[in-house]
């Protein structure tokens, strides 16, 4: 079963979904955050 929660960094909520006692961040969340005119698929691809 999985949980899902949420944390607060600098002003931006990232997504936090923990699986059999292993948490995992959502880096989408993160990218999204980030300034300029890059997309977050194209920044997690690079």
């Amino acid at each position: 079963m999985s949980k899902m929660s949420k944390m607060n960094v600098q002003g931006t909520d990232i997504s936090i979904t923990n699986i059999n006692e292993n948490d995992y961040i959502c880096l989408t969340d993160m990218v999204k955050a980030k300034e300029g005119d890059s997309r977050a698929a194209d920044v997690i691809k690079n």
